[in-house]
């Protein structure tokens, strides 16, 4: 069995991701890496080049200035990765996301085990989402909890929804979990380095009322009645630097109820939840065997 591993970043430095610990992450568990690296300006290429592992294999890719359609650059970029893959399985990573070494043997004994099940075409990973510090975590619904982030060498199976999944002629995968953990940074960010950030991501979508609601967040940046609680277990080894540096923190209001309604249904499903144990509105991306 051979296992792939690929991904895209583009102004990482400058966009503050994580992406050099995301690949670090992946070279314990993969034969090779693929690291697809559209035209940057701050020395994204050469942080990757530096890692100086002989599994990564990078390739240099365009991009246009002024295309304004987030979804299908996302998905351009990740399917150029995806295509330059030879391994039975291809294991994805986003530049804000890193997996979780002691996840590694799960994964790859799941890899292991549905080798010859061609019924199972991709697997899921579990998440951990960091929100405001990289010692606050959600418990919160309207984050995704699993996602797809393992794929076979199929060239049916291409990214979608700017690359938060993938779909194999435009139908959802049949899937079952890995056992792997990846941890999420993309809300843990510094909260200058956030707003650069997500100001990135609203202009390459061409969402402009996003750039300008930038504007009107407070200095904080981070919302302070999202629901969190206190991170107590251990980073990835690859980020635990990182974290170990970071020196803002974030304190949430942390109400049950928040009273707005922007978070109306999200509220009446963590109750339902704590209530009965049920788990509504999470939307699949996915569709899993049992």
């Amino acid at each position: 069995m051979k296992i792939s591993g690929f991904t895209f970043i583009r102004n990482g430095n400058a966009l503050g991701y994580p992406f050099v610990p995301a690949i670090r992450s992946l070279l314990p568990l993969c034969d090779e890496v693929i690291v697809n690296v559209p035209r940057s300006t701050d020395g994204t290429l050469d942080s990757v080049r530096a890692i100086r592992d002989p599994k990564i294999r990078i390739i240099e890719s365009d991009w246009d200035e002024r295309e304004k359609t987030g979804d299908p650059i996302m998905r351009r970029h990740t399917d150029l990765a995806l295509d330059q893959c030879t391994g039975d399985w291809c294991v994805y990573i986003q530049g804000d996301e890193v997996l979780h070494e002691e996840s590694i043997p799960a994964m790859r004994a799941s890899m292991e085990r549905e080798l010859d099940n061609p019924r199972v075409q991709a697997l899921l990973v579990n998440y951990t989402h960091f929100y405001g510090s990289f010692w606050t975590e959600v418990y919160s619904f309207g984050w995704y909890y699993q996602e797809v982030r393992v794929v076979r060498r199929d060239p049916k199976i291409r990214a979608c929804g700017g690359a938060q999944g993938f779909r194999a002629d435009g139908q959802k995968l049949w899937v079952k979990n890995s056992g792997g953990r990846y941890f999420h940074y993309g809300y843990a960010l510094e909260p200058n380095q956030a707003r650069v950030k997500i100001g990135n991501l609203a202009d390459v979508y061409g969402n402009k009322q996003g750039v300008q609601d930038l504007a009107q967040r407070p200095a904080r940046f981070y919302d302070n009645d999202q629901k969190v609680k206190r991170f107590t277990g251990t980073h990835p080894a690859a980020m635990s630097d990182l974290a170990a540096q970071a020196t803002w923190t974030y304190v949430s209001r942390n109400p049950l109820i928040r009273f707005r309604r922007e978070y109306f249904w999200e509220d009446i499903a963590l109750l339902v939840k704590r209530c009965t144990g049920l788990t509504l509105g999470v939307h699949r991306n996915y569709r899993l065997l049992k």
